[in-house]
Order: C-alpha cells, then sequence, then structure tokens
C-alpha cells in the first residue's frame, strides 16, 4: 500500500524534508468479500504501529455508506519515521495477509500541517 507514499518521498530529494512531519492518507478499496478480513488485519496491525518510533498516529476508518472503503490516517515525526514504519516485519506481515484482497491500488495523498 505504501509503496507510492515511500517513492513520492524519495523524489523529494530535499535534505531539509527529512525533519518535517509526514501526514498522509491513503484511501484503499476492498475487493467484493474481502472488506471484513482487511478490517480483522487493520485491528491486528494499529497497535504494532503505535509502537514504532516517530508513529504519532495511525487511525483506520471504514466508510460509513460503503463498507468496501477505508481509509487510514497517518502521522510520523519525520520522513525518517515514516520509512522506517514501512521496513517493519509487522507491516510487511500486514501487507503479506491482505495481498490480493483490494480493488485496485491504494489512492495516497500527503499534507503539510497548517494549525
Amino acid at each position: 500500500m505504501l509503496y507510492w507514499a515511500h517513492m513520492l518521498l524519495s523524489k523529494s530529494g530535499n535534505k531539509e524534508r527529512t525533519e518535517l512531519m509526514v501526514i498522509l492518507t491513503a484511501i484503499l478499496m476492498a475487493a467484493e468479500g474481502k472488506a471484513d478480513a482487511i478490517e480483522a488485519e487493520f485491528k491486528k496491525l494499529v497497535p504494532q504501529v503505535l509502537k514504532d518510533p516517530g508513529a504519532m498516529m495511525y487511525i483506520v476508518h471504514r466508510a460509513a455508506d460503503n463498507p468496501n472503503k477505508f481509509m487510514v490516517y497517518e502521522q510520523y515525526e519525520s520522513q525518517d519515521a515514516f520509512k522506517a514504519h514501512s521496513q517493519t516485519e509487522h507491516f510487511k506481515a500486514w501487507g503479506q495477509a491482505t495481498r490480493g484482497m483490494y480493488a485496485g491500488r491504494a489512492e495516497i495523498q500527503f499534507y503539510n500541517k497548517v494549525a
């Protein structure tokens, strides 16, 4: 899921960027009949991610009007913390457990904190 996020951060090439907070959302669509399994995997993942150094928030939402749609809100202290998160064993295990359960690619959006 966060492969695209990693690539976007890597392309910045701006050394100052490594000190900025990383905030992103990921919109994911479950394949038909897979949403409950994805939710179960997220429920295992979230407590582990929140223990990652530099992970500030990792909140998973399921759309009220579309049970196949998930939105993940993530916040990390720095680009380094975000990159470290994407390399953890629990994140890799989650990726393996949910492989093939999505209808299409994740929609990733990065944000800058303004207030």
